[in-house]
């Protein structure tokens, strides 16, 4: 039996992919090994939002070098948003990454993994792989994740679309995966009941832009989402998904959200809804209009605070965390001043702060200057994240005396971590076995990001 080793790098989305890319190898009759020594196929699921990124998986891939010189039929296979286009090396038109890394041997658009099969004969016409019939190019979300690849038995990623619209202009992402298209409800309901049916207890959904579910050019012009009217087709999706709570299923989030799509319907079903969670990972990326426009992120600084508002009247327990990138090309000291005291003034309970690095292929790489040096980009970052653990710990005090409910993801020993409702981080102690079990804890230490507390 053929062997595979799976690296995995980026985001949410990526490691859901992932998921499905094993359940297919699987299918071909690969088995699952945990070196990459032992492998005969290794595939690399990639992200390219940032140069770093995949300069780091192309030097890790150069290492296997000696490798291949011990397993000649060694097949290496890179995937994910790096690829622009699905070919073997012996294919008349090539990726650029074939060209570019002679340890390659294939390339993969993470949709059109159902290629594999046919890539893996183009460079192997004697391989054995187990013959499976090709699906069309449309069915890769119909792969369905086996149990054997979720990494958890209590929690899932369900991913809902593929791909964005938005084109913000520091991001590769809708040139790596094209635009976005959303999946059926049907599809992603069948998927959801079986998920619970399993004993998943919480779904994360997914997209580049989850909550534009629906709403993106090709959605709207193939009317996929007619028949819903005037509601949001993200709305009806939470409402369905709600009703699996009789079926188990104790708990709905997702990631990442779009400012722009924040509209009040979505706001009133988080309130409403007794799966949704009070947490909400909203990004803003910065704080200023100017900076806001150079990005392409098409909302101003007070539409954003508005939906802040909103959701804070409406869920008044509700956490939210963000992202924020400082020194985006022409960023002032004016306007990173302004970043500064808007994340200040919207009290986000965590952050995830960036500095800005050049692209290549974005149109901030094409048409702006990466002009803030890294000296003022690093003081930029260190003056936001004090401030980010200043507020943080602050927040994080005002649990204390409270009981939450854990849902347990890691237990060593007695020790067991897991996350509250708000999505914090909490750990405690039990001599029972408690994976996977939702349990009441109260808390009595905050610190370093971490709720400590006892079993209720």
């Amino acid at each position: 039996m053929p062997k595979y080793y799976i690296q995995t790098y980026g985001c949410q989305m990526n490691y859901s992919d992932s998921e499905r890319m094993e359940t297919y190898l699987q299918a071909l009759g690969y088995k699952k090994v945990e070196a990459m020594e032992d492998a005969d196929l290794i595939l690399f699921n990639t992200c390219s939002i940032k140069q770093k990124a995949e300069d780091k998986v192309l030097g890790q891939i150069k290492k296997l070098r000696a490798i291949k010189k011990n397993n000649p039929d060694l097949k290496v296979v890179i995937a994910g948003c790096m690829v622009r286009k699905s070919s073997s090396r012996y294919s008349e038109t090539r990726d650029r990454l074939l060209t570019r890394v002679r340890e390659l041997d294939i390339a993969l658009r993470t949709e059109e993994l159902p290629k594999l099969a046919e890539l893996i004969r183009e460079i192997d016409p004697n391989s054995t792989i187990e013959a499976i019939e090709e699906e069309s190019l449309e069915d890769y979300f119909k792969i369905e994740a086996s149990n054997s690849t979720y990494k958890s038995k209590t929690q899932a990623f369900l991913p809902v679309s593929n791909g964005c619209d938005k084109f913000c202009t520091y991001c590769i992402v809708p040139f790596s995966r094209g635009r976005e298209k959303s999946r059926s409800l049907e599809e992603i309901l069948r998927d959801a009941e079986e998920l619970v049916e399993k004993g998943i207890k919480e779904i994360t959904l997914i997209g580049q832009t989850v909550n534009s579910y629906g709403l993106g050019i090709h959605d709207q012009e193939q009317e996929i989402f007619k028949h819903l009217g005037e509601k949001e087709p993200f709305v009806h999706l939470l409402e369905e998904l709600d009703k699996l709570k009789e079926k188990g299923l104790k708990r709905v989030r997702w990631t990442s959200p779009h400012p722009k799509d924040m509209s009040d319907q979505l706001i009133d079903a988080m309130a409403s809804l007794e799966t949704q969670m009070p947490y909400l990972h909203l990004p803003v990326q910065a704080g200023h209009d100017d900076t806001l426009k150079r990005m392409n992120r098409p909302y101003t600084v007070e539409q954003y605070r508005s939906v802040i508002k909103k959701l804070r009247e409406k869920i008044p327990e509700i956490s939210i965390t963000t992202d924020i990138i400082v020194g985006f090309c022409d960023e002032t000291d004016e306007e990173f001043e302004t970043t500064y005291k808007f994340f200040e003034e919207m009290d986000f309970e965590h952050g995830y702060i960036s500095r800005y690095s050049d692209r290549k292929g974005t149109t901030a790489n094409r048409f702006m200057n990466d002009n803030i040096s890294a000296k003022v980009k690093s003081e930029r970052w260190h003056k936001v994240n004090d401030l980010l653990k200043k507020k943080s710990q602050k927040i994080l005090e005002k649990f204390l005396g409270k009981n939450v409910n854990v849902l347990v993801e890691e237990q060593e020993g007695e020790l067991c971590t897991g996350r509250c409702e708000n999505y914090k981080t909490v750990q405690f102690k039990s001599g029972r076995d408690l994976l996977g079990e939702i349990v009441p804890v109260k808390i009595n230490d905050a610190k370093d990001w971490v709720l400590i507390g006892e079993l209720v």
